[in-house]
């Protein structure tokens, strides 16, 4: 499959590396249940680079997706006052406006991604490790302030990410050039401390 990537590169050494190392389905192994794992791009200390490192649940992230679907049935709410379902005498349902399908399927959406944050809350409820490195499993590493990569637009300058290269002056920007890689995405399952199970 060829997917796009992200270019992270130094403003003042020859450092680049792409996200590709994020890409692919991680899981932890909760009995029988595969609970999906969060990850993202993070500098590790131990292997000098950028490299996909584990999101944990945290009762404020708990919070926040709680709020967002609040926020969304609400909004919902206020839509079906304003504009409720119209239904002629030879129709079987109401029609629903375009507004209020796309916040049903926002509420479900959302929904479904509290219902996985809680199960991974409660998943890794008993974990004594920090988030790790998923390549050399370091807990000594720390993720990339909160960015995003527009695939789609290959003409923008790199923008800045707010992240200094460790043992640089530099600052990492990132950018989208069109380049794309042809992989094979895998799955990979962990235990709940967050290491590779074989």
């Amino acid at each position: 499959m060829s997917m796009p990537v992200a270019t992270y590169q130094c403003t003042a050494c020859d450092f680049s590396s792409w996200d590709s190392n994020t890409w692919g389905y991680r899981f932890y192994l909760y009995g029988e249940i595969e609970v999906p794992m969060r990850v993202t791009m993070g500098w590790c200390k131990a292997c000098l680079g950028l490299v996909a490192i584990e999101v944990l649940p945290t009762a404020p992230g708990e919070a926040k997706l709680q709020q967002l679907l609040g926020a969304l049935q609400v909004e919902l709410h206020e839509e079906l006052i304003a504009s409720p379902p119209q239904k002629r005498w030879w129709q079987r349902h109401a029609r629903k406006s375009t507004q209020q399908s796309k916040l049903e399927y926002e509420i479900k959406s959302a929904e479904k991604r509290l219902a996985e944050y809680q199960l991974r809350r409660a998943a890794l409820s008993s974990r004594t490790s920090l988030a790790r490195c998923l390549r050399c499993r370091s807990e000594d590493c720390a993720p990339l302030p909160p960015h995003e990569a527009d695939y789609f637009d290959t003409e923008s300058a790199p923008s800045p990410i707010g992240f200094t290269h460790p043992g640089c002056s530099g600052e990492l920007v990132i950018f989208c050039d069109g380049t794309r890689l042809n992989v094979a995405l895998t799955e990979k399952a962990y235990d709940l401390e967050g290491r590779l199970l074989s």
